[in-house]
């Protein structure tokens, strides 16, 4: 068999794999022209649109598609980008969104729009998919379970106050112990002072406990700037703890604004593509 008899078998087939690939091209290019936002979607993963229908789909498979718009990618989530926000807007509009640096195809999302607020997630554009963070979620469903005396923090909370009140009793004392000091010192004052000797040897053993129980409120009285250290540790966490807390019953206020409980928040969030591409649909 010749070359060219070689390449006339050939030909057909490679032909027939660059006009898809030029169809589809074409079809992409077109439904961008014309702000075809679901056949956009539909041109991107035709497997997962049409699984809303569990039809079946002959379409090219992901690793084709993705090698036909690889370098173009960001420019078309930056095109998709406005309309999928303005959904995640309109319908979830507790939930803030920021696109992430250098990545037109990500944006984190953060409950809320207050300062310090905690990032839930984050929206991939084309895949509509919001990969959600499972501790925050967890927590939230703990925090909608308990009673509204009690928070995930409770115990931690109790037991820095339990230290704290120990550390406070031992600062307060110190006025206490600074007077003993004192008549410690003018004790020891007064037996030094005593020249007549009329108490001896009872001069000496008092001495000494009056010395010994003086080093031990000194010792005592060092370790104050060390108690204070101690004590404003504690009320650091004691703060952190408490806005957690604070924090967790706010998102959660927000979240039950709009949804019944918490599972179907989150099965909202899980279904976001079907939800997005069924409301494109009927435009």
């Amino acid at each position: 068999m010749t070359i060219k008899d070689t390449q006339t078998i050939l030909q057909p087939e490679l032909v027939n794999q660059l006009e898809r690939k030029i169809s589809y091209l074409r079809d992409l290019q077109s439904a961008i022209k014309n702000n075809q936002i679901s056949q956009v979607y539909q041109l991107l993963d035709p497997h997962k649109f049409n699984d809303r229908f569990q039809k079946m789909s002959s379409d090219p498979s992901m690793a084709q598609i993705d090698g036909l718009v690889a370098d173009i990618k960001k420019d078309i989530a930056a095109f998709l980008a406005p309309e999928l926000i303005n959904y995640v807007v309109i319908n979830f509009d507790f939930l803030t969104l920021e696109p992430v640096a250098d990545d037109a195809t990500l944006y984190d999302v953060y409950i809320g729009d207050w300062w310090d607020h905690r990032q839930l997630g984050t929206l991939n554009v084309l895949t509509v998919m919001l990969t959600s963070d499972d501790s925050i979620t967890s927590e939230l469903i703990e925090t909608a379970k308990l009673s509204e005396e009690e928070t995930i923090n409770t115990t931690k909370i109790q037991e820095v106050k339990k230290v704290m009140t120990g550390l406070e009793s031992f600062l307060a004392d110190n006025t206490k112990r600074s007077l003993e000091l004192q008549v410690i010192e003018d004790q020891l004052v007064e037996i030094s002072t005593n020249k007549s000797g009329l108490f001896g040897r009872s001069d000496k053993v008092t001495r000494e406990a009056l010395e010994k129980k003086q080093e031990l409120l000194i010792a005592t009285q060092k370790r104050i700037p060390e108690v204070e250290e101690k004590l404003s540790n504690q009320q650091d966490y004691l703060l952190v703890f408490e806005k957690e807390d604070a924090l967790r019953q706010l998102e959660l206020q927000s979240i039950l604004a709009h949804y019944v409980d918490m599972p179907t928040f989150i099965t909202e969030l899980q279904h976001i593509y079907v939800s997005y591409m069924t409301k494109l649909d009927q435009k």
